[in-house]
Order: C-alpha cells, then structure tokens, then sequence
C-alpha cells in the first residue's frame, strides 16, 4: 500500500482490512510519517494465526486424511485448522495437536510443517486492540450468515453508523453468550502465544549465547535484502546496510554490522508479522526470533509496545542517554541481587 499506492498518491484515500500484526504496523509507518491515518479507514480482522500453503496442504493430507485439491475453504477458528471439502465435508484439527508434537523451538530453522507460522505461534495481537474497528467470525445459530463486530472508537462508530444511514448493512445486538465465549478463546489464544514466546526466546538464550546463535544463523545470509524489502517498518531510501562505510560491499555473507543495523534501528518497533522470516526461503534465518526477542526485552525495559496507538513515539528515538543509563542500571541490580540470593 506505502510503496505501490501512497508513494504516487500521498493524499489518497483508502480503506483496508488488516489482522492485529498489520494494524500495527500501520501505526508504526504514521509514526514515520509514512502513512496519514486521517485518510486510512482500517477494518481489523480477529486472527487466530497463519499456516504457509505448503504447510496447509501437508496437514490435509496427513492429518486430516483429504485431498488438498478438494479443499474449497480453509481457516483457524476456535483453536482450530479447519477445512471445507468442494463436496461439503467438514475436517478439523486443533491447532495444540498440530504444534505440540512438531514444533523446532531450537531457534535453528522455522516452523515446520506443525501448524502456524513461527510469528503467529508468539502473537499476541489482537485487532480490537487499535482498530476503529473490528470483525470475527460469529458464533452460534447465524455463524457463517453474519460477521461479528466489534467498535473500537469514534471513527468507527462513525464508519458503521454511516453504512447503517446508507442501508449496507443491517445489525442486532451479539448475543452475550457469544461474547463470552469469544473471550474465552482470545484468553486461551493469548495464552498459547505466552507459551511460544518461552519456548522461542527460552531457546535462544541470553547474552553472549544469544548473540553466537544469532552470528552463526546469520552466517548464511545472502545479502538478498528480502527481509528488509519486506518489513513494513524499514522505509529508508538511503538504506545504512548499503553504505561502504558501514558494510562492505561484495562480501557474502554481509559482515554481522549488517544485521545490527537492522537490529537497531527496527527491533523497538517489530509487530512480530513474521515477513522479515518468511520471506527468507534460501537460507531459513529466523530473522522474526531475533527481532522479536529483542523488542519483547526493549518493551520490558522502557514500557514501549509498539503499534498501538499514536504515542508514545519509537523508544530508540525517544529514550535520553541517561534515562537508558539508568533503566539498564536497575536491571543489572536486580539480577545481581537475584544471583546473590541463589544457594546453588
């Protein structure tokens, strides 16, 4: 959309339908003046993750025992992978047995063929956190007749009120049952996430392990700069990894300055979408691990979580040297005190 519409037609108006990961980075880019949300309508969609078609296709023909060529209709609802056949036949598998068994956690290639992307596992986003707002699946008698909707904020009590006055659409209170069941399967999607999330950056370590671990998978990098074409935060047209003085032109693999450039100048602001890893197919770097481990200490530390509103700014552009100083002070405190109280 920045690159393809907005670059051309800065003052165009748009309405878009992103998931959580999207919507905040869309924030980010107005952050950057990147994007102009006056002139952005944004419709959020519930997601409950994503799996790579060749992924898909393995879990219908291993799991699910069906022809993936039959497969009309897809999706992960509930805590789980679903599927509708082009005869009308109903397959699913929870999305716990998928990952569970299959998962690498090593940190050592992405996600296998065990169930969502490696960055959907760790989400924690959720589209009514920042969208005017947001759509779900409808649960009970109307379920596939209806979409929930959930409004977030004026614009979007603004947006729907609009398409009520024009007869689009038509509505009737959510039955409360249906609410509460929807909470209960956000908390337990939240809390799958929260088990990724250890698991993931539990696998990476900390300190100089996590750095060794990131300079040897790192060591196989290209230099294709799919990550960085790719990142929805990245918008420098006079990108720092291209600079000789900085990194070294013709050398492949880049010197690891590369990658700390990225690190630094985006790993505040990473809404975990998972492209920058996705997108890597050659040499399978888990570019999002890293990214995302970094912004979870960084949000930790100074209380930033990025992309969900306006302010506050980028931490990295925002936070005072001394203020820096002072926040990792504390926390080197604390783990001494930690270490000091341990009998072993």
């Amino acid at each position: 959309m920045r690159r393809c519409l907005l670059s051309t037609e800065p003052d165009m108006r748009i309405a878009t339908v992103l998931k959580g990961c999207d919507v905040k980075a869309i924030y980010e880019m107005a952050k950057r003046n990147q994007v102009n949300l006056d002139n952005i309508i944004i419709i959020g969609l519930n997601c409950g993750g994503t799996i790579r078609p060749e992924t898909a296709r393995i879990i219908v023909r291993e799991k699910l025992g069906l022809d993936p060529d039959d497969v009309v209709k897809e999706e992960i609802d509930k805590g789980k992978f679903i599927v509708v056949t082009k005869d009308g036949e109903h397959a699913s598998v929870s999305i716990d047995e998928l990952e569970e068994g299959g998962r690498k956690t090593s940190s050592e290639k992405k996600a296998s063929a065990a169930g969502r992307t490696a960055a959907a596992a760790r989400s924690r986003s959720r589209a009514r956190q920042t969208s005017p707002a947001a759509t779900g699946a409808l649960l009970g008698e109307k379920a596939g007749n209806a979409t929930f909707v959930e409004v977030c904020s004026e614009k979007g009590a603004n947006l729907l009120d609009g398409a009520l006055k024009a007869g689009a659409v038509a509505t009737e209170p959510a039955n409360p049952k249906g609410i509460e069941i929807r909470g209960k399967v956000e908390n337990a999607m939240l809390k799958l996430g929260d088990r990724w999330r250890e698991r993931y950056f539990g696998a990476l370590g900390e300190g100089t392990e996590r750095l060794n671990k990131i300079r040897e998978q790192t060591s196989r990098c290209i230099k294709c700069y799919s990550c960085i074409e790719n990142c929805p935060i990245c918008y420098c047209i006079d990108c720092s990894t291209k600079k000789d003085y900085l990194v070294e032109p013709g050398v492949i693999p880049p010197p690891f300055m590369f990658h700390l450039i990225r690190f630094a100048h985006i790993s505040d602001s990473c809404v975990n979408c998972g492209q920058c890893e996705e997108l890597c197919p050659p040499v399978e770097i888990s570019n999002s691990v890293f990214l995302h481990a970094i912004q979870t200490d960084l949000e930790r530390l100074f209380g930033f979580h990025p992309g969900e509103d306006m302010t506050p700014p980028p931490v990295l552009a925002l936070v005072e040297e001394t203020a820096r100083e002072d926040v990792l002070r504390r926390r080197e405190v604390t783990r001494s005190s930690t270490s000091s109280d341990d009998p072993g």
